[in-house]
């Protein structure tokens, strides 16, 4: 037992030592949040949240063989399975692209909706029950991922080649170049039915290519997970106070448009591939990861993360 224990220990050590020289910065930044679940399955991570309250990580995603998608609650270690339906109890096998909380309600992004569930529902589920919406929230993009800094929930959406989003959403940015994709922000309201002002978005935010998550900070930054394919990914990290830089018009009213391009950069993070959702908790980035799914060989590139992960940005 000894043996094995510093064999493991040894490569334990020499995987510290290969991350920290592929990726110095991050290695120095990030810390485990919990091990991505799932990964034995056809289960493709990508969205990732914290509900405070519970101290419980949530990771969501799709089922590659056309399962029903799901989510896991994660807590102290253990991971406890839910299946999601739609809510007329038919199986729901949507992307299931991002995930988020506020108050009563947990969201789940895809097809340019906010799908609904009850949080209670979530939490007082048994591993492997089935829980279905509640409801949905039509969103004016297609709703590739979401956050909440508790004030605002925020939905946005992936653009690049084959993945085309509205033409209204073609915008050119302060700086010169041209941006296709929108993240919209929705207020927060408890006495709502979905706990969202859902009948219009307070902010826009128009954002660049390959935009797989979007996370406010408490300190006024806004912090994009950019990734495609096989290449590192980045944490691009902007500031967002002051004015707005203009006004996006949807459905006939104006709201301030926030662009993040070079004019508010501040720094850019290499962290390791095929990065996902975010969420801003405990002061840091959470960061979902899909590289160690099945769908791509169980991760079986180099330096493909098995685990969400907390950034200091």
């Amino acid at each position: 037992m000894k043996i094995t224990a510093l064999i493991l220990s040894f490569f334990t050590f020499v995987s510290s030592l290969l991350w920290g020289a592929a990726y110095p910065e991050y290695s120095k930044i990030s810390e485990k949040a919990a091990d991505i679940p799932g990964l034995k399955t056809d289960f493709v991570p990508q969205g990732s949240t914290y509900l405070a309250d519970e101290d419980s990580f949530i990771c969501c995603g799709y089922m590659e063989n056309g399962d029903p998608s799901r989510l896991y609650v994660m807590k102290d270690g253990a991971e406890m399975l839910v299946i999601l339906s739609r809510q007329d109890g038919s199986k729901y096998a949507g992307h299931a692209g991002g995930v988020t909380a506020a108050g009563e309600f947990i969201y789940v992004s895809n097809a340019e909706k906010l799908f609904v569930l009850k949080k209670d529902d979530v939490i007082s589920a048994k591993d492997g029950d089935t829980v279905s919406f509640v409801g949905s929230v039509p969103v004016p993009c297609r709703a590739s991922f979401c956050s909440c800094d508790g004030e605002t929930v925020y939905v946005g959406e992936y653009h690049a080649k084959d993945y085309e989003t509205d033409d209204s959403h073609i915008l050119k940015t302060p700086d010169g170049g041209e941006y296709s994709a929108l993240v919209f922000g929705y207020a927060v309201n408890p006495d709502s039915q979905f706990g969202i002002n859902s009948e219009k978005p307070t902010v826009a935010y128009s954002v660049c290519d390959k935009v797989q998550g979007f996370a406010a900070t408490d300190d006024g930054r806004a912090v994009l997970s950019v990734s495609g394919g096989v290449m590192s990914s980045k944490l691009k990290i902007y500031k967002t106070g002051g004015e707005p830089d203009g006004e996006f018009e949807i459905e006939g009213e104006k709201i301030p448009l926030i662009y993040l391009d070079s004019g508010r950069a501040e720094k850019e993070i290499t962290i390791p591939r095929m990065s996902e959702d975010l969420e801003f908790c405990k002061g840091k980035i959470l960061v979902a990861y899909e590289a160690a799914a099945k769908k791509f060989v169980s991760g079986i590139l180099p330096f493909s993360e098995k685990r969400m992960m907390l950034v200091t940005v």
